[in-house]
């Protein structure tokens, strides 16, 4: 894959296809009152067909810039394959935008979940495996789970549960990701990266709480680690925010969460560093990236 510099990173933003029309949902997402980002609490966020996960010492523009690239990529990767039936395709683009907004990320392959039983729901599963990627002690699943049982308990008209949904699946197929956010002891940005992919041979209903057997549903994931460099990200905001213009509005929201339990801050903050870059042409930077 070829280095993504912060000159290489800009062009390259700009060069994205972003998907004309997004389809909408049954309630007026734009009636929702303003995105609250918060300092200092844990917050789980909506972004399109993302769950996104900040820890309480995640500052908020960092939330803000995580929900941005999390939509960003989403975008950028319809743009790139318009066709929801080509899933691994679409995860393809939209982990190599992740690359591109300074997401350094660590091999993620995607695998078969592997049923404990002869039944599983999807909600489940996403605790298992943060819990592998994590470790069953890190503090994001603690959130995550009351993220999940906030959702769990909307109504199914709630637009923010809509929005998710109509932005997840298609028919018998479905596509969604979790990602968690700290600050780790570099002060650098640390994040769980989810992605699943579920096929069922029934309509899909309920993504997130979709129960299903496995010999009638196949769900698969890539889980990995990813480093976000916040210096390139701040380069970044104005440009990406620009291009979300039309989009942010209807795609993002915050997931209402029951209280939580006490839990300390495990990690630092500190200054990450940016780097410099020479000049390159978008059109073939795209293409090695695609190798």
């Amino acid at each position: 894959m070829a280095i993504i510099t912060p000159q290489a990173s800009r062009a390259l933003i700009d060069h994205a296809t972003m998907p004309r029309g997004l389809r909408r949902t049954r309630a007026a997402i734009e009636d929702q009152p303003p995105l609250e980002l918060k300092d200092r609490e844990a917050q789980s966020l909506v972004a399109g067909s993302s769950l996104i996960i900040a820890a309480e010492n995640v500052p908020a523009k960092t939330r803000e810039d995580l929900v941005n690239c999390t939509l960003f990529a989403q975008l950028a990767a319809s743009g790139e394959v318009p066709d929801s039936k080509k899933v691994m395709d679409w995860y393809g683009a939209y982990f190599r935008w992740l690359a591109i907004l300074g997401w350094s990320q660590s091999d993620r392959q995607f695998q078969d979940y592997r049923f404990s039983g002869q039944h599983a729901e999807a909600h489940k599963a996403i605790g298992k495996v943060l819990a592998a990627l994590l470790g069953p002690q890190a503090a994001a699943l603690v959130v995550v789970q009351a993220a999940l049982e906030a959702l769990q308990e909307m109504n199914e008209n709630s637009p923010w549960l809509t929005l998710f949904e109509r932005q997840s699946r298609v028919q018998k197929s479905a596509r969604f990701q979790v990602a968690t956010a700290q600050v780790g002891a570099s002060g650098l940005i640390q994040t769980g990266l989810v992605g699943f992919s579920l096929k069922a041979k029934s309509q899909l209903t309920q993504v997130l709480f979709f129960k299903f057997s496995s010999g009638s549903t196949k769900l698969q994931y890539a889980a990995g680690q990813a480093t976000i460099y916040e210096a390139a990200l701040a380069e970044q905001r104005k440009q990406v925010a620009t291009k979300l213009k039309e989009y942010r509005q209807q795609l993002v929201g915050e997931v209402k969460l029951p209280p939580l339990p006490g839990t300390r801050s495990l990690w630092r903050r500190a200054a990450p560093r940016a780097a410099r870059a020479p000049k390159f042409k978008p059109g073939k930077a795209l293409r090695e990236m695609h190798r």
